[in-house]
Formats: C-alpha cells, structure tokens, sequence
C-alpha cells in the first residue's frame, strides 16, 4: 500500500513512501481510521535539481498527523488527510542565506490506481518542489491560500495548479 507524507512533498519536496497498514475494514466501514503522528525530516537537494544552488530544509518545529479517511475496495489507501504544524528553515547551502517558512496547514492526498496522486490545499500553507520539465518551472514553491493543487502523474511529473493565495519560488527568495 503507498502513501505519501504530506510533509515529505511539503518539506523535503521529494517522494518519500512510507508503509502503513491500516486495515481496510476500519476504514470502510467505520469512517477515517485515527490521527497517527508524523515527523518529518531535515533534508538537502543538490545544485540544479530544484534550485541553481543546493537547498537545505531543517525542522524547527513538527507537530503533524494524518489520517486514512477513505480506502478502495481492496484495501489500499484512496484518500489521507494530513494536518498540523510544520515551520522548516531553508537554507541556500552556498552563500548560507537562511529563510524561515511557516507551512502549518491542512492538505488531502488522493491516490489513483494508475499510480498518480494529487495533493489539494485545504487551506494554509504547503511547499512543493519542482523539477526540470515540471509545470509551471523549477523551483520550490511555499504556497498559501486554499485550492492549490498538486498533481504527480505515475511518471513522476508535476504540475502545480494555482488557488487563491500566494506562491513564493525560495530559489528566487534565497538567490
């Protein structure tokens, strides 16, 4: 079963998997299964691969969660639901030029059977990273408002689709 940490695209903007094994049967048929507690962790991406300059995101403060509200029939995850604080320092690794981001918000990850997903801003704030050939470019976006989404087709492609609010490039920010 795959799921994505909120705070895995939110932080470290890369695809991290995580196993759970919720089971199928509480989830259908009793409603979302409980809040679980996540911790997200400090990460670094090199030069070229989101920002002309390497990037370092470093935790200061975690208080996440989520939650499987929906399954499909055959027990694998559908729909999660993440929430709670997250506020990471990003730091330009060449010229240590630091920026503080406050992503505490609400998100839903809603995962296809062909292997994409998609993650909707609920309201708050998240932050996405954005490969060469990713739409709209390259960078790592921190976005806030509500009705952002970000879409991952199977092949890994993203693409960004804006909502009410701001996106801030912290390759620009950090520059």
């Amino acid at each position: 079963m795959r799921s994505r940490s909120f705070s895995a695209v939110i932080g470290a903007a890369l695809v991290v998997a995580a196993a759970l094994a919720p089971a199928a049967a509480s989830a259908a048929e009793s409603g979302p299964s409980p809040w679980s507690p996540y911790q997200s962790a400090d990460f670094e991406v090199p030069a070229g691969e989101l920002c002309a300059f390497g990037l370092r995101g470093e935790i200061v403060s975690d208080k996440e969660r989520y939650r499987v509200a929906e399954t499909y029939p055959d027990g694998s995850t559908r729909l999660e639901e993440w929430t709670g604080q997250l506020v990471i320092r990003y730091v330009n690794t060449d010229t240590g030029a630091a920026v503080e981001r406050n992503l505490t918000g609400r998100g839903d990850f809603e995962y296809y059977p062909d292997g994409s997903w998609s993650l909707t801003a609920v309201g708050g704030h998240f932050g996405a990273g954005l490969h060469p050939g990713d739409e709209p470019q390259q960078g790592f976006y921190v976005v806030t408002g509500s009705q952002y989404v970000l879409h991952s087709d199977a092949d890994g492609h993203r693409t960004l689709t804006s909502g009410h609010g701001t996106m801030e490039n912290l390759c620009e920010t950090l520059s």
